[in-house]
């Protein structure tokens, strides 16, 4: 763990695996309701620059049972899922629940069949990848929607 304080204190605190961009947002939003958090990363450049400002850091992968009990899984509120590493998140879901029957787990997906997958296992909601970019492709087609070609009916 980074040198950023103490988490055994805390309780009904958030815990995100992963931070990329959409880590780094979930962390934002926590940020904006006052809502603790730790996060969980495999990367260690990343753990020690970003544990250097003060963000509770844990190097380590989040479907590592101890890995998760260090970040308080077991008294966390919310646990955000967002590795990119679909077979990872999924995992993390099953492992969570049994240690934390009551965390709010929000899991990160590429596919459909990994979404339903993470909802098997625990998972209260998922963002599943490609979904979120057939509603944006439709977003966008609906914005500038192309003429119909001559003679298509």
């Amino acid at each position: 763990m980074s040198d950023n304080g103490d988490i055994s204190h805390l309780s009904g605190h958030a815990v995100i695996a992963g931070y990329g961009v959409p880590g780094r947002a979930v962390a934002e939003w926590m940020v904006g309701r006052g809502i603790p958090y730790v996060v969980i990363e495999a990367n260690e450049k990343i753990v020690n620059r970003c544990g250097k400002s003060g963000t509770r850091m844990i190097h380590g992968d989040a479907r590592n049972e101890q890995i998760l009990l260090q970040a308080g899984i077991d008294r966390a509120s919310i646990f955000a899922i967002a590795v990119p590493a679909e077979c990872a998140a999924v995992e993390a879901v099953s492992i969570a629940r049994r240690l934390n029957p009551n965390v709010r787990i929000i899991a990160r997906c590429s596919y459909i069949s990994g979404g339903l997958e993470a909802t098997k296992r625990g998972a209260e909601e998922t963002i599943v990848a490609e979904e979120v970019v057939a509603k944006e492709f439709v977003r966008r087609l609906n914005e500038h929607p192309a003429e119909t070609p001559a003679g298509a009916s």
